[in-house]
């Protein structure tokens, strides 16, 4: 597999050292990466001027995107129209209406979109999601996920945090949430301080379908990361640095109790596996839709806060049906604007004294149409209602009216 690298994000750095090592994949290009300059001169990989390079590459299979640059989400969205597959790796600024674009894309060709989550690849949280799965904690409590970010801020003396800098945090960590609890629909957000400088951020995400999750992010003087999952057997408690992969699972109850395990792993190559399974055909988690959904509820945890009340999203599901009623609406618009403008040609036909036979071929023309669309409009009783196998990407907000 050939692939191209855009944008500047040394982060990614486990990914690339990982597709090097493969005999089986090649990175053959990449763009607006400073931060990567010396990685990429290192191992003789050329930088590209220009995007139309990567589009007339016809050997070129998937593009990565490492960064929220505005331009290399754009591109990737080109280039997923071409019928390249995209590796994204998720951050707050980029621009979920874009995300929507290249999943539509997908839609169309034989592309593969793939969010790149190290989280859900290491062992201990492999190992937390199975005890989730088999019941070994007994009927969820709640999860809570307990964060502390060092101030960005290189002005002496400040202790507060930027609304980027937790929207990056949040973004990172709803995944995980999502994965261990489930769907949720309901985010109440909570601050301390004002819109653009936090002490402290607090979000809720509820659901009928799966427990109570809350996210806590404050300020101070060292970053610290916690995730607490009760049960009614036992509770289990995941710690440690997610930037390095270095993790602390620990399991303790009346029923259950594990002894405490650290693991840091290198992700790249776990992560480059999952994304050349979904290549392969099988369905793995993350896929695009967790992207989308995780984008979602964080754009939610800013109408929270500000219109100050809990937000609400509703997922619909697919369906040939709502695809066909969206389909008739928009041609039922050009069929009636036809069959107006027919009219007043009709009208003006009349007064200058066509014959009549012509003037019976106009009405036909003009009116046809209009039968036809109004009796195909009983086909909607063949297509399909939506199911719950096949969620979809529409999503609305309302305010909790409570």
């Amino acid at each position: 597999m050939k692939l191209a690298v855009l944008g500047d994000n040394a982060e990614i750095l486990p990914l690339l050292e990982a597709i090097d090592a493969s005999p089986e994949h090649e990175i053959v290009g990449y763009r607006r990466a400073p931060a990567l300059d010396e990685w990429m001169q290192k191992h003789a990989i050329a930088e590209c001027g220009s995007i139309r390079e990567f589009l007339k590459s016809d050997t070129l299979d998937t593009v990565v995107v490492a960064d929220a640059q505005v331009e290399n989400l754009d591109d990737a969205g080109r280039l997923a129209e071409a019928g390249r597959s995209v590796l994204l790796w998720p951050q707050a600024g980029q621009d979920l209406g874009v995300i929507y674009e290249i999943s539509l894309a997908a839609a169309d060709r034989a592309i593969h979109l793939f969010p790149i989550w190290p989280l859900r690849v290491h062992p201990l949280v492999v190992q937390l999601r199975e005890l989730v799965d088999e019941g070994q904690l007994g009927v969820f409590q709640y999860l809570e996920l307990n964060r502390t970010l060092a101030p960005e801020s290189s002005l002496e003396n400040d202790s507060l945090l930027t609304k980027s800098q937790a929207d990056r945090a949040f973004l990172a960590d709803i995944d995980l949430l999502r994965d261990l609890g489930g769907d949720y629909c309901q985010v109440t957000t909570l601050r301390t301080g004002t819109d653009e400088r936090l002490a402290a951020i607090s979000t809720t995400l509820d659901s009928d379908q799966a427990p109570q999750a809350i996210w806590n992010c404050k300020a101070g003087a060292a970053d610290s990361w916690r995730l607490t999952i009760a049960g009614m057997r036992a509770s289990a408690v995941l710690s440690g640095d997610p930037r390095t992969n270095r993790l602390t699972l620990e399991v303790e109850g009346p029923e259950l109790s594990l002894p405490e395990r650290t693991i840091e792993i290198d992700w790249g190559t776990d992560v480059l596996r999952l994304f050349q399974e979904s290549v392969d055909g099988a369905a793995v988690h993350p896929n695009w839709e967790d992207l989308q959904r995780g984008m979602e509820l964080m754009q939610a945890t800013d109408r929270s806060l500000r219109r100050k009340r809990t937000i609400e999203l509703f997922f619909e599901a697919r369906s040939e049906r709502s695809n066909f009623k969206t389909q008739m609406t928009a041609i039922g618009c050009g069929v009636i604007l036809f069959t107006l403008v027919g009219m007043i040609l009709v009208l003006v036909a009349g007064q200058a004294g066509v014959p009549d036979g012509v003037m019976h071929l106009l009405r036909i023309a003009v009116f046809a149409p209009l039968g036809i669309f109004l009796l195909l409009q009983f086909l909607v009783v063949f297509a399909k209602p939506a199911t719950d196998s096949a969620p979809g990407s529409q999503t609305t907000d309302r305010l909790n009216s409570s």
